[in-house]
């Protein structure tokens, strides 16, 4: 496994801290509380939150440090709705070519989520896997990463807004949403795919 650099570190950790609820919407992060609390120098925090800028989740602001972004309903619906268009889109051109072998390993990361008992974030990083693994069959990178990006940011809206809120019982069950999506692949029926993507995501909205 590559050793992560500290600047991976640092970024990854202060993700980690937003999904937590360490870092709540609206904070402000400083370089020099950073550098004290990991114990390095200024380039590798500076790094780190100059990634974390560019990609939206903090936002530079002069002479004081850098904000938490704070999501709102609206940001969930419009990144919900660009993750329906895209997705729908990757359905449409993988469904008339996709392979037995590739519908299996569907499965088996769809399997996980009934066959090994996880909280909310292990449950989420199984959701994300199947999707991310049945963009991958469309073979553009550009739309990957657009929904990993996506994605990403939900998981940090959800962590602002229901983090206090979620336990066991909050789970979504979008099992059954993945293997009907299967199950729709497997028969090559395009239609039905896409009401049970649409459903799958449907799951997810925030109440």
């Amino acid at each position: 496994m590559e050793k992560l650099t500290l600047k991976e570190k640092v970024y990854n950790d202060i993700l980690d801290g937003i999904v937590k609820g360490e870092y709540s919407g609206g904070q402000i992060l400083t370089e020099q509380e950073l550098v004290q609390k990991y114990n390095v120098s200024k380039s590798p925090v500076r790094e780190a939150l100059l990634i974390l800028s560019s990609e939206g989740i903090l936002k530079n602001i002069p002479r004081c440090g850098y904000q938490v972004f704070s999501f709102t309903m609206e940001d969930v619906s419009a990144i919900l709705e660009f993750r329906c268009v895209l997705e729908s889109y990757t359905l449409t051109k993988i469904i008339p070519s996709i392979q037995p072998q590739q519908i299996a390993e569907l499965n088996q990361i769809a399997e996980e989520g009934n066959t090994t008992p996880c909280g909310i974030w292990e449950h989420w990083d199984i959701n994300m896997r199947f999707h991310l693994k049945l963009a991958s069959y469309y073979n553009n990178p550009y739309i990957y990463n657009q929904i990993q990006q996506s994605m990403q940011y939900l998981k940090l809206s959800y962590a602002q807004f229901c983090h206090s809120q979620w336990n066991a019982t909050s789970i979504p069950n979008d099992l059954e949403n993945h293997i009907n999506i299967l199950k729709a692949l497997k028969k090559g029926n395009l239609d039905e795919a896409l009401k049970f993507l649409r459903l799958d995501l449907a799951e997810f909205c925030i109440s």
